[in-house]
């Protein structure tokens, strides 16, 4: 069976992206392309409770420590010369 994963279609007050780019990692390596699509994981987390057919229509997360900000869903779409997938 092939799997499929939730993704976010928007978001508010919270940035898509978390960008780990030029950090350290544990071991003291320079991170050079990781980003995370914090708004996709939290999508996909809240999928988890929610379930596809339990009748749940909404997932609460707490307790998550985000920045504040205006950014705009968009964020997460690669332009097109670097989607593997268009």
């Amino acid at each position: 069976l092939n799997g499929q994963t939730n993704c976010a279609i928007g978001l508010s007050g919270i940035s898509p992206i978390l960008d780990y780019a030029g950090t350290q990692d544990a071991f003291g390596n320079i991170l050079r392309v990781t980003a995370i699509a914090i708004s996709d994981e939290i999508a996909s987390t809240a999928e988890l409770v929610m379930g596809k057919n339990n009748k749940c229509p909404v997932a609460i997360i707490r307790d998550y420590k985000f920045s504040n900000n205006d950014e705009h869903i968009s964020e997460i779409i690669r332009p097109e010369n670097e989607d593997l997938f268009r």
